[in-house]
């Protein structure tokens, strides 16, 4: 029940989030709304992505590090 409540939350920060930005942008980049219902959908596949793409480069780091001589 609670990932069912925190999707739930997720949502509707992510669409939120998606008209603040919709307020501070510049004219003619804003988000349409069935963008930020998309957005808002698959808001945990973007955050496990984030995540990934993070890992990622700090195992690009350690693997820099160590193989320079």
């Amino acid at each position: 029940m609670s990932m069912i409540i925190s999707y739930i939350l997720g949502f509707f920060a992510t669409f939120v989030a998606c008209a603040l930005y919709n307020h501070q942008c510049k004219a003619g980049e804003e988000i349409n709304m069935a963008q930020a219902v998309i957005t808002s959908l698959v808001w945990p596949i973007a955050l496990v992505g984030v995540v990934l793409v993070i890992f990622w480069n700090g195992l690009e780091k350690i693997f820099t590090s160590i193989s320079k001589k």
